[in-house]
């Protein structure tokens, strides 16, 4: 009897064994969105040996599984869609549904990256505007590792609907909204970001190691993929612990801080898996967390180009094209040098070929950590793609410091960008201007706007040598170009900064 059970069991196990030849990662599912004008990749894991076919929209592929991995490249296609992509290996044949062939864009960062639609300004408008299947979004969940992962965690493409919106990034749906009405073609996002986190923590483990004065980061990466497992660990139980005296009422302080907020643990979780998927670029917004230190903001200098280059060596594009958000105004009583971020990551856009940077230090009422404001900031990185990236004929850029002179008891300011002029929102002279002597001691500067200039001046100083434009947190400039665009916060120094923060 055993004997013509296990024969009858015999095909069926065979069978299985066949069907489990390969498999996917989640973001080659339905509904993706694949990029135009680019190769196709897919690929996937598969019995040591297989062959897998694949066939999207007129092409065929093949290859031969290696070490346990498999990868079919199809040449570049228009947009258009719903196609289907049909992927056989042994007898499994797997389609994947509605796929649509336009743009696809990166947005990654921090806490204002992944401030969502429901608690922004502008949520009701957001809200309330039709389904529109031609931009679709692939979500991830915080994830962070100790090791390189082949799969992001479980997540899917979903289209804009009100109800699924309302949980995306706010300043990347609006970026997505304004290419897509202009474009006339899909979009489609890969948001993956996570608050409280530094550019370190998206960096792969390799670029510290490969890279000369990454030293004391390498150690830290180090440590952080030894102790891992133990920090989950305590996580757990300490977040269990906390859970449970929740529900019994009990006093319970602050909840376990997240254990994945280390060097290369969200890259090798969430930016490692999702490599091989063709993108046009990446939209990126933070900064915050390295910015609780002048040490640390000055050194982001440093460590923001390096994330940047190890993810265009990822991604296999040594141009993959970098926008990203100046960080807004924030409050005076926040301890973090934010103009000293924003210097480096001034210092990024000039020295980073193919990066863009929006300024919002004019953005929002609120002066907080999360301004909700988010709206303006998305359909800033919009225009910049369309004339960085797209070809469109649009001013992407406001008014950059150039040079300055000093005549008697005046220092005049010259800019780069200005197309059309200067001109002040309020029709007031400009704010948020001030001037040192050969003292170093800043303050509040006269300003006026002389053709294409700003010429400063203050009783208190006389014999000026140095001038700093909004640089504070807490900035509420007015100075703008004639076509809208704010001026770049910057100095004109290059003083060593005192630590803000020694604590």
């Amino acid at each position: 009897m055993i004997r013509i059970t296990l024969a009858l069991l015999a095909p069926l196990l065979l069978t299985g064994a066949l069907q489990a030849n390969f498999s996917l990662p989640h973001v080659l599912s339905d509904g993706m969105v694949l990029q135009r004008d680019k190769p196709v990749r897919i690929w996937g894991k598969g019995k040591e040996g297989a062959e897998v076919k694949a066939w999207l929209n007129g092409q065929d592929g093949k290859t031969t599984v290696q070490n346990g991995r498999w990868s079919i490249t199809f040449e570049p296609y228009q947009a258009g869609g719903p196609f289907e992509l049909t992927i056989q290996s042994g007898e499994k044949t797997q389609i994947i549904k509605d796929v649509m062939i336009g743009e696809v864009w990166i947005a990654g960062g921090q806490s204002n990256m992944q401030w969502s639609l429901s608690g922004s300004i502008h949520k009701e408008q957001a809200l309330s505007m039709k389904d529109n299947d031609r931009i679709r979004v692939f979500k991830q969940t915080r994830h962070s590792t100790a090791t390189l992962q082949f799969d992001t965690l479980p997540a899917k493409w979903m289209p804009s609907t009100a109800v699924n919106r309302k949980h995306w990034s706010a300043v990347a749906y609006w970026f997505a909204d304004d290419l897509q009405k202009r474009l006339g073609v899909p979009v489609g996002l890969l948001i993956n970001c996570d608050g409280g986190t530094r550019a370190q923590y998206w960096t792969p483990l390799e670029a510290f190691q490969k890279t000369k004065g990454f030293e004391s980061s390498l150690e830290e990466a180090m440590i952080a993929k030894n102790t891992f497992e133990s920090l989950r660990i305590q996580y757990e139980q300490g977040l269990a612990n906390f859970i449970d005296k929740r529900k019994k009422g009990e006093k319970t302080g602050p909840a376990p801080t997240y254990y994945g907020r280390v060097h290369c643990g969200y890259y090798n979780a969430m930016i490692h898996p999702i490599r091989k998927f063709s993108s046009r670029g990446v939209i990126w917004y933070q900064g915050e967390r390295n910015a609780l230190t002048t040490g640390e903001a000055m050194a982001y200098r440093k460590f923001f180009p390096l994330m940047i280059k190890s993810w265009r060596d990822a991604f296999g594009g040594p141009n993959l094209p970098f926008l990203f958000v100046q960080l807004p105004r924030m409050s005076e009583s926040n301890p973090r040098d934010v103009p000293a971020l924003r210097e480096s990551q001034l210092h990024t856009v000039r020295n980073v070929p193919h990066t863009g940077m929006v300024v919002s230090v004019d953005v929002g009422k609120e002066v907080g950590l999360h301004p909700q404001l988010k709206k303006p900031i998305g359909l800033r990185l919009a225009k910049l793609a369309r004339g960085q990236i797209y070809g469109e004929k649009i001013p992407i850029a406001g008014p950059r410091f150039k040079e300055f002179s000093v005549e008697k008891a005046e220092l005049t300011i010259r800019f780069d960008n200005l197309t059309g002029g200067l001109k002040t929102s309020d029709e007031k002279p400009p704010t948020e201007f001030t001037l040192c002597g050969p003292d170093k001691k800043f303050h509040p500067a006269m300003a006026k706007i002389v053709e294409d200039t700003i010429v400063l001046s203050s009783k208190e100083v006389t014999e000026p040598v140095a001038a700093r434009y909004c640089w504070r947190n807490e900035c509420f400039p007015n100075l703008f170009s004639q076509n809208g665009l704010p001026v770049e916060p910057f100095r004109t120094d290059s003083f060593e900064l005192p630590e803000k923060n020694p604590k």
